[in-house]
């Protein structure tokens, strides 16, 4: 058995069904706070340690969403994280032999 919490039981004491569209939707959400607490850091230096401390939080309810995607979808948040892996890794033999979307890729050509 496995140490790691069962994330859908946690979801149920919280008192909601787990379900797809509301996981996804909560994910959403988390992704929000995380963006907004980065972009307060900035706007903020002073406050950066507290901000960065809200993006951490933002972070963990981000990763726990995943792993109630991946269960609710038949899998896990590892195996789904390896199969995101695989596909870096072959986006980078694309960009490297200039194939599909990088054909004409010259590298990020934004001002920052």
């Amino acid at each position: 058995m496995s140490n790691q919490p069962d994330v859908l039981e946690l979801t149920r004491k919280l008192g909601r069904e787990p379900n797809l569209k509301a996981a996804l939707l909560i994910t959403q959400w988390e992704l929000g706070d995380l963006a907004k607490s980065t972009v307060y850091a900035d706007w903020h230096p002073t406050d950066a340690h507290l901000y960065k401390l809200e993006a951490k939080h933002a972070l963990g309810s981000l990763l726990f969403q995943a792993e109630v995607i991946a269960q609710l979808l038949d899998t896990t948040s590892a195996e789904a994280f390896a199969f995101g892996v695989e596909t870096i890794k072959d986006r980078i033999v694309d960009k490297e032999r200039k194939l599909g979307r990088f054909i004409n890729y010259e590298g990020d050509q934004r001002d920052e």
